[in-house]
């Protein structure tokens, strides 16, 4: 490997902290240790670091919320975090795993194994550094590398274009058939686009253009003709005719220093506003935005999983209720009833299969999608959930993103008149 390689270590007890930085020093490595959250922030904000050996129990500050935050920034989102502590059990290790870290590591340890897992997960970074900007399936620019684009962080303007029904053709046909589709409808985005602005996927068929300057109107253009490139790729595998795929694409215009999963967040809204109309369009305004914002209530005891999951939702544009405590929760649910309901299992006062069973039994929540977020993954928890007619049932750890996601599908499309 090329290059001097940084770990931070971050435990409070003296001894394991010297333990720690003598077995994982070695030629080209150089080991940051802080015995706390505050002396270890400047490093961990930095972002310029390869590995951090992180314990939970910190005088100062929960682990987590250090975790939460490297994942939340861009220059940290992809350091290697190895969570060593002595708080173990299956909720602190899925806590952790669902909040993103790479690795989970019981107290007493194993020194000789965790010299090699490190040694192994360093090899494995710096080999995948090369590629780590392109995505495999298309060798268009993937997220990180958009963000590489962004250069000084001036204003930008960005298009998100979404590929419209993706979901369900690769529910009746399969994902690897839809791949190949996919991979041609980025050829044919990159024909089009031809060097006039950086372009990108982020994941299944959404694509993203991003192009310095604060000139809106021109990425609208250019929006325009990549609507009309996608419409004209057809597939004979999966016998679609040219003119019958399309996409919704949402343009915006960033802010100097806007990140860009706050401009991707805001693409994100006009796409879902203009897709309860009608899909296939460039929207680059507002005009679609209905005037009523939608009302999610979210029982989670949990103060880091509602957290994310608050914060997360706020920037979509929703209202929030949350509550720690399901009788609680009934209670609001009750009295103003919300658009959606977002639920935990276990929880104080009463659990969320009661919550649940109770809302169903109201008329007033016959059509109200509710979804169960939970670690409990057993088959019969899940029978017993959509038994009490939960429209989705989300394990923990879960993907903010996908779960934003899955409730504008169920606020677009509302209940299954199927639904029991």
């Amino acid at each position: 490997m090329k290059g001097r390689q940084r770990l931070r270590v971050v435990e409070d007890d003296p001894e394991i902290r010297y333990l720690l930085s003598a077995i994982l020093a070695g030629d080209g490595r150089e080991i940051l240790a802080a015995d706390s959250g505050r002396e270890a922030r400047p490093h961990l904000e930095k972002g310029d670091l390869d590995l951090v050996v992180l314990d939970l129990i910190l005088p100062d500050v929960d682990g987590r919320s250090l975790l939460t935050e490297m994942r939340s920034r861009p220059q940290t989102a992809a350091v290697q975090v190895m969570v060593v502590t002595a708080r173990g059990g299956p909720e602190a290790r899925q806590d952790c795993y669902g909040l993103g870290a790479d690795a989970f590591v019981e107290k007493p340890f194993d020194p000789d194994e965790l010299v090699a897992d490190v040694s192994a997960r360093l090899e494995r970074a710096a080999a995948a550094r090369a590629s780590a900007s392109v995505d495999p399936l298309t060798g268009l620019l993937n997220k990180v590398g958009l963000e590489a684009t962004r250069g000084a962080a001036g204003p930008y303007a960005l298009a998100l274009i979404e590929i419209d029904d993706l979901g369900e053709r690769a529910e009746a046909v399969g994902w690897d058939r839809v791949e190949r589709l996919v991979a041609e409808v980025a050829r044919t985005l990159r024909a089009t686009v031809d060097g006039r602005s950086a372009l990108g996927r982020i994941g299944g068929g959404d694509f993203v253009l991003v192009r310095d300057g604060s000139d809106a109107d021109a990425m609208s253009a250019l929006a325009s003709e990549s609507l009309d490139a996608v419409r004209g790729v057809s597939s004979e595998e999966l016998e679609l005719r040219a003119g019958a795929l399309t996409a919704t694409i949402g343009v915006v215009g960033a802010a100097a220093g806007e990140s860009l999963d706050d401009a991707l967040d805001a693409a994100r809204r006009r796409i879902f506003q203009a897709r309860a109309s009608s899909g296939d369009q460039v929207v680059a305004d507002d005009s679609h935005a209905a005037h009523v914002r939608r009302r999610i209530l979210v029982a989670e005891d949990d103060e880091i999983s509602a957290s994310i999951l608050v914060h997360k939702l706020k920037k979509e544009g929703f209202d929030i209720m949350r509550f720690d405590n399901g009788e609680k929760a009934v209670e609001a649910a009750l009295a103003q009833p919300p658009d959606l309901v977002i639920l935990d299992v276990k929880m104080p006062g009463l659990d969320g299969f009661e919550v649940l069973d109770r809302l169903r039994k109201d008329a007033r929540f016959a059509q109200t999608s509710i979804v169960m977020l939970t670690s409990m993954g057993q088959e019969a928890d899940v029978v017993r959930g959509f038994g009490l007619g939960a429209d989705d049932y989300i394990l923990k750890p879960f993907s903010p993103v996908e779960l934003t996601a899955r409730i504008r599908r169920l606020l677009q499309r509302g209940r299954s008149p199927k639904a029991i």
